[in-house]
């Protein structure tokens, strides 16, 4: 079985390459990716397990009825196989049987034996028409709102913990986009996305209208997640040579009293004799009036205390070898999270990093009861 899932993958690739497109005479453009996620942590039992995760993605764009480019589609599919430790954990079974938040059921597993899972899925998939005043999407897509660069309050459609091991990996939401471009800086946005209750996923509308004013970007919004009503801003504008951000979201549940969510956050870059290729320096602070609170739907962001502070730093030490450090702190009960990094350029598409994910702090915070995670992660781009 294993031998026949590398067949099909490696027959993929093959498929997904240019040169073959062109032969095969099938419009639009390829792309596609693939991401060996190798990472050692803890099972439920406290011994330390290696879990080997390998996923490819192919991607297809194409125009539609005419080359014009307004209107055009694409699909983004995703085979993935995981084995070892962690797949034959009871908590890691039960979570791989859990449908995926989207309206639209379009995963599979193919394979679940042992210590070894393999599915497949469609990561996206849409429409999308544009004059370029006026653009209408449909279809899975993602819904990217906020000026966050670790916590996006006003991320209603997509929201993702900082902690989340593949924080770039953003599951779509199946939902019509409207915009509506008023002049070139400013936008009104409308999205609607069904609801699921059997995927745990809340039926959501939304407005919102950003604008540009001097050096600033604001956005402002109103709808309904789900059983809340909700409005929110968000900034971001050029400060002292630096970048200024800021999200709010209030928020007043069906029978619930109502909260607030608020993250703000400043990012430099020191160019010096001693940072020749700069040093950049990221400071946020998240609010969070929901602290504690159910969030079974998992559709805001969560935490179990009200003050979170990060802070993150990068370095380029050689054009192709990149540091990076990131921490957040619990500034409430003490606990922490350090998430290390080193990221090296192999070639023009290929990319090595390895990392760790380091908890630390008292029973009862928002860290103490995470486990670490040491991760080699290995991606390709064709």
């Amino acid at each position: 079985m294993i031998a026949r899932c590398l067949l099909v993958s490696v027959s993929c690739l093959c498929a997904a390459t240019p040169a073959t497109a062109l032969e095969t005479g099938l419009p639009g453009e390829f792309s596609g990716s693939y991401r060996n996620l190798l990472f050692a942590g803890d099972n439920p039992a406290g011994h330390v397990v290696q879990t080997d995760l390998n996923r490819l993605r192919l991607e297809w764009t194409t125009p539609v009825l005419d080359a014009s480019g307004r209107l055009n589609a694409h699909l983004a599919y995703d085979n993935e196989f995981t084995a070892g430790g962690l797949v034959s954990t009871p908590v890691y079974q039960a979570a791989t049987r859990i449908p995926e938040a989207t309206w639209l059921d379009a995963e599979q597993t193919v394979l679940r034996r042992g210590r070894m899972f393999w599915r497949h899925r469609l990561y996206r998939g849409w429409v999308n028409w544009d004059n370029g005043d006026v653009q209408v999407k449909l279809g899975r897509q993602r819904i990217a709102w906020g000026s966050g660069r670790m916590w996006n309050p006003t991320d209603r459609f997509n929201p993702v913990d900082p902690t989340a091991l593949e924080g770039d990996q953003k599951i779509g939401v199946d939902s019509a986009l409207g915009e509506w471009r008023y002049r070139p800086s400013g936008a009104v946005q409308l999205v609607a996305a069904p609801g699921r209750g059997a995927h745990a996923v809340s039926r959501k509308t939304a407005m919102r209208v950003r604008d540009t004013f001097g050096e600033a970007d604001i956005s402002l919004l109103a709808g309904r997640m789900g059983s809340e009503q909700v409005a929110g801003a968000d900034f971001a504008a050029n400060v002292l040579d630096g970048g200024l951000h800021g999200e709010m979201l209030r928020a007043r549940p069906s029978g619930a009293s109502a909260y607030t969510q608020l993250s703000a956050g400043y990012e430099y870059t020191v160019l010096n004799a001693a940072f020749p290729e700069g040093l950049y320096l990221l400071g946020e602070y998240f609010f969070n009036g929901a602290a504690g609170r159910v969030n079974g739907a998992n559709e805001r962001l969560n935490s179990t205390v009200k003050h979170l502070a990060g802070l993150s730093a990068g370095y380029d030490l050689t054009p192709l070898l990149r540091l990076e450090a990131s921490t957040i702190l619990d500034v409430v009960k003490g606990s922490s999270f350090v998430a290390p990094k080193l990221t090296c350029s192999l070639a023009r598409n290929l990319e090595l990093s390895v990392f760790g994910y380091i908890f630390a702090g008292p029973a009862g915070s928002e860290f103490g009861a995470r486990t670490n995670l040491y991760v080699a992660q290995f991606d390709a781009y064709f």
